[in-house]
């Protein structure tokens, strides 16, 4: 049970935890937020996470608001009140309260624990299907609060037996709703989008641990190359590194999962090992 959450860094009780209606994450849906995880009761990748939380701050000219300590400190003592070992934290910068219903004045920062992600594990066994959309994400290097597009399909998702949305622009591949996707060429290459994309913290730790075993490249990626792919994954915070057996109806590969998916989680999961093991 999450006892607490933080406001501006003043640890509240969650119950309590509460913002003014004029605020512009209300109003506007102006606001950004990033997510990780807790393992062993300490943030993994924290310092990926908040260089990418700052950056998406200043692409939106978002002031992050100054606390007693530093904001690593804030979410450290949020895991500590809670009494945290498993779990997620999410950060939220709104726009902040607004007299006249649109200027950004204030923002207000809030740190939330949530419980720890439940993945369904045959998603790694058996694989996923991903459903291809039309659409480029406003801004797409913010990680915005703005899911509009994701959750108003998530319907049709059900309704194709779909587990995520597959983002292209006009035939160039993007990104999930909320993950990064990768692909194993036919001839053996590791590729991922290089532009118009959310940099996920995830996706820079799987290239750094794939280079030495195959061939990696940021570039444009057409739709026409995805349905040649022998593998293709999603990469994400909560996910790891998860398998795409079907998008649309184009069978992916042999329809399984591929042989260099588990090799790279596994080196992802012990890659994590070692981070915590520094962090003691």
């Amino acid at each position: 049970m999450i006892a607490y959450y933080s406001i501006n860094g003043k640890i509240t009780p969650a119950g309590q935890a509460t913002l003014r209606l004029n605020d512009l994450s209300i109003l506007r849906g102006y606001g950004i937020f990033d997510y990780f995880l807790v393992k062993a009761g300490k943030p993994v990748f924290i310092e990926d996470y908040l260089e990418r939380f700052t950056r998406s701050a200043a692409l939106l000219y978002l002031e992050i608001p100054q606390l007693s300590g530093s904001l690593e400190e804030a979410i450290e003592e949020l895991i500590l009140v809670n009494g945290l070992y498993e779990a997620s934290i999410r950060l939220v910068l709104t726009g902040g309260y607004a007299d006249d219903g649109y200027t950004p004045l204030r923002p207000n920062l809030l740190i939330m624990a949530h419980p720890y992600p439940d993945i369904n594990p045959l998603y790694y066994t058996d694989g996923i299907t991903l459903m291809s959309y039309d659409f480029q994400r406003e801004i797409p290097e913010v990680k915005s609060i703005n899911y509009l597009t994701g959750i108003r399909l998530l319907g049709e998702l059900r309704r194709q037996g779909a587990q995520e949305l597959l983002y292209h622009d006009r035939g160039l591949l993007r990104e999930s709703a909320r993950s990064n996707v990768f692909i194993l060429t036919a001839d053996g290459v590791l590729a991922t989008p290089a532009d118009k994309v959310l940099l996920g913290v995830t996706r820079k730790k799987i290239l750094e641990l794939a280079a030495p075993l195959v061939k990696t490249e940021e570039r444009d990626i057409t739709f026409e190359e995805l349905l040649t792919a022998k593998e293709v994954y999603l990469t994400s915070t909560t996910k790891g590194i998860m398998p795409v057996v079907k998008v649309d109806h184009h069978i992916v590969g042999n329809g399984r999962p591929g042989e260099l998916a588990p090799v790279l989680q596994d080196k992802f999961v012990a890659f994590t090992q070692t981070y915590l093991e520094q962090k003691k």
